[in-house]
């Protein structure tokens, strides 16, 4: 693995030097941030197709992630070959990031899924931001903007609005829970990321965390075979015929490794609560390509809601670009 100890020392390319980020980083940051967002969300329309068909939530989860996981190692050999090495002393680090932050977030999304409504589930899980916010501010000790707060909470009301959250039935405590522990699991990849991201390079770390993730969901197998024999078979999306298998790489290629590796690289040159607050966009993309795809219309709440979350982010980033340092510091 390309390591900053490997490289003599010097910080890899375009790494922001540790403690400060300069505008020529932060603005190509929140393009990948936008970019990350688009592809986790770009996925939507083939999630909801594969299910309608026979696999069950976690064996979506389970070839979504194997597919994501094999590219981005292929990606990760072919540009970083030679320097995959994960030092002995961050193996905790990858394993964490991978197995905990991706796959336990995943399978507990998705089982809260089961006992809540949809928009509940999602504004439980996106308290990310509000969760790592509080871990920079009152563990790692540092000033959090009052832009960065209010961006927050105009984001989350603004997703309130967006997954109409006061529909679809009452509350579930154990769904709650479930929510709750995709919310800190999803905080957790920020606050990892930002750490392994230090000495290894995105790609590098989002194809580990991916390949641990994918191995640990893999281990379901062992209770519940995956059906082999679903991925020849066809789904309708929007009155067209697909196959599974196609669907399965839509989810895997697009929402899975290019979300991942957009997202580690985004962070690079963002700090965790600008990077975090950013992947609520996913709720916004997801919903405008469903439009795109599937013909689902918004209501009036929900466009007010997304362009709310929309303002949210823009106010968040806002302080982030105004810390910048003057021009011509160090």
């Amino acid at each position: 693995m390309a390591t900053l100890k490997q490289r003599g020392g010097e910080a890899p390319p375009c790494a922001p030097a540790r403690g400060s980020r300069r505008t020529g980083s932060l603005l190509p940051g929140l393009g990948l941030a936008v970019g990350a967002a688009v592809a986790m969300g770009g996925a939507a329309p083939a999630l909801k197709a594969l299910g309608t068909t026979e696999l069950t939530a976690v064996q979506i989860i389970q070839a979504r992630a194997l597919v994501g996981a094999a590219l981005l190692m292929l990606l990760a050999a072919t540009v970083h070959r030679g320097h995959l090495r994960v030092r002995a002393r961050d193996a905790w680090l990858v394993l964490l990031y991978g197995a905990v932050s991706l796959a336990l977030n995943q399978v507990a999304f998705t089982m809260s899924l089961a006992r809540l409504p949809v928009g509940v589930a999602l504004l439980v899980e996106y308290l990310s931001p509000l969760l790592v916010a509080l871990w920079v501010r009152l563990v790692q000790r540092k000033q959090v903007s009052g832009l960065v707060w209010a961006g927050i909470a105009l984001t989350l009301l603004g997703l309130s609005l967006t997954g109409r959250v006061w529909s679809g039935g009452g509350l579930d405590g154990p769904g709650l829970g479930l929510a709750l522990l995709a919310a800190l699991t999803l905080a957790g990849r920020f606050l990892l990321a930002e750490r392994g991201l230090r000495s290894y390079e995105p790609l590098v770390m989002s194809a580990w965390g991916a390949t641990v993730g994918a191995a640990t969901l893999t281990l379901v197998n062992l209770v519940e075979p995956f059906p082999l024999d679903a991925l020849g078979r066809d789904t309708v999306l929007n009155g067209w015929t697909v196959p599974v298998w196609v669907l399965l790489l839509w989810v895997g290629v697009v929402g899975m490794a290019g979300g991942l590796a957009l997202g580690a690289a985004a962070q690079r040159r963002l700090p965790p609560t600008s990077a975090s607050l950013m992947l609520t966009l996913e709720v916004v993309a997801g919903a405008g390509l469903a439009y795109l795809v599937l013909g689902e219309v918004l209501s009036a709440e929900q466009l007010a809601g997304s362009s709310m979350m929309l303002a949210g982010i823009v106010l968040a980033q806002l302080a982030v670009l105004r810390r910048r340092p003057p021009p011509g510091s160090r």
